[in-house]
């Protein structure tokens, strides 16, 4: 059976994030634990991104309404920071995501929208928890059903 619309989505998305490490030139090595799970148990310190689906809704160009969904992704990231670079961790980690899907469109199979920049929302945590988050939400069209 092949792998749901979905599956290859976020599949592809993941296979982007997975290249922010430092030696390739990003801010952060967020991308030694990307995971298609909704909730990593992790330590509570471990850096992860996760690519979520969180919405489906019929297609907005009337072209391809009978054939794809149009799909929201929440990448949602976590990276350990101190509380005086709090801040400035937060955007590295977005800035990372964003660079990581700049000219990766030849990871998404013919059919599937390459996912356009949404938005991004901090993810609140104690001064003291030692870490920060972000959900950077993107959106595309993908068929309804495998090819």
């Amino acid at each position: 059976m092949a792998d749901s619309p979905r599956k290859v989505y976020l599949s592809a998305l993941a296979d982007c994030l997975r290249r922010l490490r430092k030696a390739d030139g990003y801010a952060t090595d967020a991308g030694e634990m990307v995971t298609l799970e909704p909730a990593p148990k992790l330590a509570d310190n471990a850096p992860f991104i996760t690519p979520v689906w969180s919405r489906q809704a019929r297609a907005t160009d009337p072209a391809v309404l009978r054939t794809t969904r149009a799909t929201t992704v929440d990448i949602i990231a976590k990276v350990p920071a101190v509380y005086t670079r709090a801040q400035e961790a937060l955007d590295e980690i977005v800035a990372d995501i964003e660079r990581a899907l700049e000219d990766q469109r030849f990871r998404f199979p013919v059919g599937y929208q390459f996912p356009q920049y949404q938005s991004a929302e901090p993810i609140a945590a104690a001064a003291a928890d030692g870490w920060v988050g972000v959900v950077v939400t993107v959106a595309g069209h993908i068929p309804i059903q495998p090819r």
